[in-house]
């Protein structure tokens, strides 16, 4: 069996007149008022604290940059440190600080068994092969550690449907200001409208 896996690198280096490529990832600071870990504060004194910290909130995010990184042979995964401006500023960030990791050995140092990364995908191919031949659906159950493999007709998410914009007097309008400089609503209903034509 041929298995093929397309992958991603987002940067080359020269090292030693050699292309090294890098997987770029960031790592978002949550409000230090709740999550306790001031990256600013802890970043250059207490590294592998934040790490642990972003570990223990997001395995699966780190686990999956790192076999995005293993896949793609990359020689160098990236990790920088953003955070934002003010925290009630979604728009402007600044970056903290970046660190540098082989795939490999960050693997080992947050437990991922690559090994296991296959054993999961076998697991899965080995009992689609065992279905018949057509088109199924993989779904993960919300609620429950379970996986479910749902047969959907072969021209399922295969339409030309295109999604036509509404008529323009179906439009909700952004609010109008006043001469007060307060807000009006500009839209009114049917009902309103027979009420009035009524009184008149």
């Amino acid at each position: 069996m041929h298995f093929v896996a397309r992958c991603e690198v987002q940067s080359v280096v020269d090292v030693n007149n050699q292309s090294s490529f890098l997987t770029l990832n960031a790592l978002n600071e949550f409000d230090p008022k709740y999550s306790g870990v001031d990256w600013r504060q802890k970043l250059e004194t207490q590294r592998g604290a934040v790490l642990a910290t972003e570990l223990k909130n997001n395995a699966n995010k780190l686990a999956k940059w790192t076999a995005q990184a293993i896949l793609a042979n990359a020689d160098l995964m990236k990790l920088g440190y953003v955070s934002r401006v003010h925290p009630r500023d979604h728009f402007n960030h600044v970056i903290l600080g970046v660190v540098g990791y082989k795939p490999r050995d960050f693997a080992a140092q947050i437990n991922l068994n690559p090994a296991n990364m296959w054993g999961i995908v076998r697991s899965i191919v080995d009992l689609c092969m065992k279905l018949n031949e057509g088109k199924y659906v993989l779904v993960k159950d919300p609620s429950k550690p379970q996986v479910r493999i749902y047969e959907v007709p072969a021209d399922a998410f295969e339409n030309d449907y295109v999604e036509e914009p509404l008529p323009e007097d179906e439009q909700v309008q952004p609010p109008t200001k006043d001469a007060e400089g307060g807000e009006t609503n500009v839209t009114t209903n049917d009902v309103e409208d027979k009420e009035i034509e009524a009184q008149t």
